[in-house]
């Protein structure tokens, strides 16, 4: 059949190479969109690019798209480019993490007959993976499995981590990545003068560059070591008795943390020792030896009743949950971990700051009247929650508060605020959280002796309790009414705790859980 001269015009005209790119706040997307641009410009390509702005900074990211079209020496006609990618139309997909690999390819960008999908392996945890009520993180095998079996090329691995070696930003890395895999017309060459020629980190951006070029370089080739995607363990309920093999418990460094580990030795079976070892320094920190012999103290009297099933399950869930409880973050605990020297170490690693250059840190704090109140004299905070007037007054000093806690006046007032923990004891907040801790240790030491399969239940509803505010006081309610049911109900059974603890964890107001308890 005789080919028209449309069909032959179509088969010469060359297209544009389409690329997009999905990155995070702060992850130099913007950067790596330019020097692309000028890697295709001195090479006599005609560029297009355009933006797409996300919600970045750990929600979303911003997406840039960019199309790639050769200058035609003999024809001086321009291309009708496109400001926005289509699904099936992606010639090069770049993502600087697992979970935007994933996206794209939800959005259909990647397609198996023309994408060449290059991602970081890292994970960086999204604000709907850390608020959801249960266990909400993506499932990073999946999304890597999908990848290879949808992309024409799969090239990943832990950008994140290069860069972090080199004190360098990721897009560094994705620009080698992207250079290494052979998927564009030009040489490595042009890709290195445009880092060189930026002037800005050259050194630390061209050995972050060399680096991720040749690790793409080696899976282009089919030899690449660093292929696997790094597994991350949740530690779930389900496996809350196993221990890591080989566990055995630390040197003390002081007197009294001798003592506690010498009790801890000798009074708890060893296949409990790793979790309540972790429990006592959460508790240690939050408070004092004696609030970490106390913490011994409760979990002493789990263990006595405990069958031993399982390698002493219900005492080692009962550890954790107890451990996590009692560090109930009050007025005093924000304040103390917002001005330790460890987080402002942290800060200054994450937004790579020099040494010696001066960081402005502003902390958001959003207190209740009913926060402010726990931290009086109980007497005193009840009264003046119950009181009108009282109330109104507080509540002049709660809502949202902006405060820079890199200035001395506010470093010292959160400072002073931290040493409060001192008087915790004595507070309306912790009279409130260990009358609810002890209502719920007291069901479970109940429940053993008749149906030792509902104090299980029991102790995994320690699992609700949460966050802080109104979430704190839904979940701890949660848990206070199913101790209440399972007080009054002789015959309840596990299963129905359970359902219970899943209907919880549901929603976040409390519609699916009091479903099920109408209808029993």
């Amino acid at each position: 059949m005789e080919k028209t001269g449309t069909d032959t015009l179509s088969k010469q005209q060359p297209k544009t190479i389409n690329i997009i790119l999905a990155a995070l706040g702060g992850e130099g997307g913007g950067v790596f969109t330019n020097w692309l641009i000028e890697v295709a410009e001195a090479n006599n390509w005609l560029c297009q690019s355009t933006s797409l702005a996300g919600v970045a900074q750990r929600t979303g990211a911003t997406i840039y798209y960019i199309e790639l079209f050769p200058t035609q020496a003999k024809d001086d006609r321009k291309p009708v480019m496109s400001l926005f990618p289509s699904q099936g139309d992606i010639d090069i997909a770049v993502s600087s993490e697992i979970a935007e690999t994933g996206r794209m390819l939800q959005r259909g960008f990647v397609t198996p007959d023309k994408t060449t999908l290059i991602s970081s392996s890292h994970r960086v945890y999204g604000i709907t993976e850390k608020s959801d009520l249960a266990d909400g993180t993506m499932d990073s095998s999946t999304v890597v499995e999908l990848a290879n079996k949808y992309s024409r090329q799969f090239i990943s691995f832990d950008m994140a981590e290069l860069a972090n070696k080199h004190n360098s930003v990721i897009s560094s890395a994705m620009f080698g990545a992207l250079a290494g895999a052979n998927v564009l017309p030009f040489a490595k060459q042009s890709f290195s003068d445009v880092i060189t020629n930026s002037g800005k980190m050259v050194a630390t951006n061209l050995s972050v560059f060399e680096e991720s070029y040749t690790q793409a370089q080696q899976i282009v080739a089919g030899d690449n070591p660093d292929r696997k995607t790094p597994q991350v363990e949740i530690f779930t309920p389900e496996t809350a008795a196993a221990t890591t093999a080989g566990f055995c418990l630390p040197s003390a460094t002081s007197e009294k943390g001798a003592l506690l580990l010498e009790r801890l030795k000798c009074d708890f079976p060893v296949s409990t020792h790793e979790l309540i070892h972790q429990g006592l320094i959460r508790v240690l920190d939050y408070q004092d030896f004696a609030y970490a012999t106390q913490y011994l103290d409760e979990l002493s009297e789990v263990l006595a009743l405990d069958t031993g099933a399982e390698q002493y399950k219900l005492t080692t869930i009962t550890a954790r949950y107890l451990a996590l409880w009692m560090s109930f973050e009050d007025i005093p605990r924000v304040a103390q971990l917002k001005v330790r020297a460890t987080r402002m170490s942290e800060i200054r690693t994450e937004v790579k700051a020099a040494e010696g250059q001066i960081i402005h840190v502003t902390e958001f704090f959003r207190p209740r009247a009913e926060e402010i109140c726990a931290i009086l004299p109980r007497a005193l905070g009840s009264a003046m929650l119950s009181n009108r007037w009282s109330r109104r007054l507080i509540e002049l000093f709660a809502g949202g508060k902006k405060l820079r806690t890199d200035s001395l006046v506010v470093y010292l007032v959160l400072r002073t605020m931290g040493s409060f923990k001192h008087i915790r004891r004595y507070s309306l907040g912790y009279h409130h959280e260990m009358k609810l801790i002890r209502g719920w240790l007291y069901q479970i030491k109940e429940q053993v002796a008749a149906n030792p399969q509902v104090a299980l239940e029991i102790a995994l509803c320690g699992r609700l309790v949460k966050g802080y505010g109104g979430t704190r006081e839904r979940t701890s309610k949660q848990v206070s009414v199913i101790c209440q049911n399972a007080s009054a109900n002789e015959c309840i059974s596990a299963e129905y705790i359970a359902k219970l603890r899943t209907a919880a964890m549901a929603d976040d107001t409390n519609e699916a859980f009091y479903t099920i308890l109408t209808e029993s």
